[in-house]
């Protein structure tokens, strides 16, 4: 009987918290979808490795880093926009704006994803040159590159996350890697193509994800009451381009100013050996482990954190960010200590022993991940909080910071120098955002 009343208990204080009952649902839905597609594509790279080798593996690592930073500079992803204007539209019950909004956002994608392809194809020789990648890297870049063009995709994440449809992304993401599986499987262990069947693995298979999750924005538009695809066409957009135009840009330039701590340690670990860039690449996916205990939370949590602040609510935004990342850290230590230990028995039985060797850096590397994913929730509530320009420069200035420190380090300590670059990002990008965010809830909310 206790039992049963503290379980009624339980879920009236659930149900009195929309944000609480609807950060949970939708972090569930995105936890299978992130987790589930984690696991494919550490299989994925697994079976890649014993097809085509370390060393090919470590091209395709550096082809396929590249082709992600010229993606991220060139091409804008304005679902920021689509779940910050469309939630106050949704809030004002304003749908026509909501649709010139979404006409905005997906002209900003079809325009942008083009010129990252073209970008690609024109640079990808000029940079090989600088960094002396050999010949199979660059024709990789060049067989991946096209993927870019179908990446239009930021309204289509945006509307899907505004409008509760996270099942339609955690869907995309299981079936992207998997037809990604199959794909290798077929191109690099039945045809025998090596390198450039792995290339075309990736391109043709991130293609199909990406015209699936287009399908579902569509259906989402189709489902949802006032709104429709022939009214997003129809939509007038004058007077409204400046506004949405311009916090895409920003939010797309803190992505951009994010690249060297997302893709380019794995350039900078070229200058040693493509060996060397395959096994930080594994290590980089077994950390993928603790980032999708985080990445359904942060998912969820913007288009709660925008609502919340389209109410007047900035204290609780700051409260809810605290007790996360308290939460998060309960549960993210001892998961460090649990992966790296099954992730070393692992690789001893299917990978060769340099992936073992350098155990210490796995587990340094993670525990450095759970200290950063801890305050996984502050940058949607840094962004939800209209802070899109500092949040270029504070990303912009740590991650300066890091190419500067990683580049004079690397040749003198190795892979050491990627631990301490990232280091020294993650304090700096924490303490600035939360800084900023104290004095925006504090002094601000209360004049």
């Amino acid at each position: 009987m206790k039992m049963m009343f503290s379980l009624k208990n339980a879920k009236k204080k659930l149900n009195k918290s929309n944000f609480v009952s609807k950060l949970l649902k939708n972090a569930a839905v995105s936890f299978i979808g992130e987790g589930g597609a984690a696991v494919v594509t550490f299989i994925t790279t697994i079976v890649l490795i014993r097809l085509i080798g370390n060393t090919a593996y470590g091209m395709l690592a550096v082809a396929y880093s590249f082709i992600m930073i010229v993606d991220n500079v060139v091409n804008f992803q304005s679902w920021h926009a689509m779940v910050t204007f469309g939630s106050q539209a949704v809030e004002d019950k304003d749908y026509d704006y909501l649709q010139t909004v979404i006409k905005i956002g997906s002209i900003i994608d079809f325009i942008t994803a083009f010129l990252g392809m073209a970008i690609t194809l024109v640079s990808a020789q000029f940079f090989s040159n600088v960094m002396s990648w050999d010949a199979e890297t660059t024709i990789s870049i060049y067989i991946m590159a096209f993927m870019i063009l179908f990446n239009f995709t930021g309204t289509s994440i945006g509307i899907i996350r505004l409008f509760d449809k996270f099942k339609y992304f955690s869907i995309y993401r299981i079936i992207t890697e998997i037809f990604r599986f199959v794909l290798v499987v077929i191109f690099c262990g039945i045809m025998k193509m090596g390198l450039y069947g792995a290339a075309l693995a990736y391109c043709l298979g991130y293609i199909f994800g990406y015209l699936l999750l287009f399908c579902f924005f569509i259906h989402t538009i189709n489902i949802t009451p006032n709104i429709s695809v022939k009214g997003i066409i129809k939509a007038n957009t004058k007077g409204r381009w400046k506004r949405i135009f311009t916090f895409t840009c920003w939010t797309s330039l803190s992505s951009s100013a994010d690249i060297p701590v997302q893709q380019m340690d794995v350039i900078f670990l070229s200058m040693i050996s493509y060996d060397v860039v395959a096994v930080f690449k594994v290590y980089k996916q077994i950390g993928q482990a603790l980032t999708k205990l985080t990445i359904p939370i942060k998912q969820a949590v913007m288009p709660l954190f925008s609502e919340l602040i389209a109410k007047g609510k900035k204290r609780e935004c700051y409260d809810y960010l605290i007790k996360m990342r308290n939460k998060s850290l309960q549960i993210l230590m001892p998961a460090v200590v649990m992966v790296t230990g099954g992730s070393l028995v692992f690789m001893h039985f299917t990978l060769d022993d340099v992936y073992v060797q350098y155990w210490y850096i796995l587990l340094l590397y993670l525990f450095l991940r759970a200290l950063a994913l801890s305050y996984a929730s502050i940058h949607p509530l840094f962004v939800a909080l209209g802070q899109v320009r500092q949040n270029f420069i504070v990303t912009l200035f740590a991650n300066v910071v890091y190419i500067v420190l990683v580049w004079v380090t690397v040749g003198r300590i190795g892979i050491w120098a990627i631990l301490l670059g990232l280091m020294v990002e993650y304090f700096i990008i924490i303490h600035m955002k939360r800084k900023r965010i104290e004095k925006l809830v504090y002094i601000k909310h209360f004049i």
